[in-house]
């Protein structure tokens, strides 16, 4: 058996195999038309599986779909990868050499590879050392002069916004003086906060268009039970998958929960989620550069915030960062 993703499967006009729940309980039977309804239906379970490929035909259609073979998508590493041909957006004012910053993208994409295809621990792994790297490539080089707008990561939004977010949440642990163990657990919680979007396709920014509220305000319920059944990670971390849209004041989901109730990790995520939000525009305020983005922060305030996390944010940047975002993209 293996995992068939909702990405794969929305490739076909015809199902070419059986689909399976992880009891073996049989979903859908291959030759069924796959209609828009039943990709949505699909959606709904969290592993789909189908048996081994049944002949050479299937088996090479899929080799077509998937450029890599099990031998390279698994044996990567940091050092020995070769970026050169990943074509990428690059923040040519940022801390981080142009070379640093596509070869960390480009290794982070082929750990959510392996996440999609159903590689956990290898891919878990992996994110480890990708902690390590972000603290010596990105971590040392904030205090060069404060400016937010430096460490981020362009282009891309489903592979720069979870760098980014746990690049911040770990700043903002570190400022707060969390132990070394407690920094690394909240730059990994960083870096799934939204893994529960690869299970209904959200990372694809097209997918949006056809999404309704209710899918949209799953994923952390989702990214949840991938963190603790599939990845087994400890609690302190799923949480943050799903409380990193919770609100101060309770009006946030996907249990409406506030104050003190939020973990504190979480209470981290959820300031440097909406911070790099307001700076990919994906939130209804509009803005420009850095400074713009601060002082949203702080209108917003302690209705959505924890004060202790937003005002060690704020304090960690210069506040007079307003160069545009938009002229920093290469």
């Amino acid at each position: 058996m293996r995992i068939v993703t909702n990405k794969e499967l929305s490739s076909y006009k015809v199902l070419p195999f059986d689909l399976y729940t992880e009891n073996k309980g049989k979903i859908l039977e291959a030759g069924e038309v796959l209609t828009p309804g039943k990709l949505i239906m699909l959606k709904n379970y969290v592993k789909i599986y189908t048996e081994e490929f049944n002949n050479e035909e299937t088996a090479n259609n899929n080799e077509k779909d998937n450029n890599d073979t099990p031998s390279q998508l698994l044996n990567f590493s940091y050092e020995g990868l070769d970026a050169s041909d990943f074509e990428t957006v690059i923040n040519k004012d940022g801390y981080v050499k142009t070379e640093t910053q596509v070869k960390i993208k480009y290794f982070y994409k082929r750990i959510l590879d392996l996440f999609i295809q159903g590689y956990y621990e290898e891919g878990l792994l992996k994110l480890n050392t990708l902690v390590g790297i972000l603290k010596t490539e990105v971590f040392k080089q904030i205090n060069k002069s404060g400016k937010g707008s430096k460490i981020r990561f362009l282009g891309e939004y489903e592979l720069c916004h979870p760098l980014n977010v746990a690049i911040v949440s770990g700043l903002i642990a570190k400022k707060l003086d969390y132990s070394a163990l407690s920094i690394d657990q909240v730059i990994l919680a960083g870096l799934l906060h939204d893994i529960g979007k690869l299970k209904i396709e959200l990372a694809d920014s097209q997918a949006l268009l056809t999404m309704n509220e209710d899918e949209v305000k799953a994923h952390p319920i989702i990214g949840y039970k991938i963190i603790k059944e599939d990845f087994e990670l400890p609690e302190e971390i799923a949480k943050v998958a799903l409380e990193h849209h919770e609100n101060n004041d309770g009006s946030g989901y996907p249990k409406g929960l506030s104050s003190d109730y939020i973990s504190e990790y979480s209470q981290i995520i959820n300031v440097a989620n909406y911070y790099d939000n307001l700076a990919f525009n994906r939130t209804h305020i509009l803005v420009m550069n850095n400074k713009e983005a601060l002082r949203t922060m702080l209108e917003v305030g302690t209705k959505r915030f924890s004060a202790r996390m937003l005002y060690t944010f704020i304090h960690m940047f210069n506040y007079d960062d307003s160069k545009s975002f938009n002229d920093m993209v290469i």
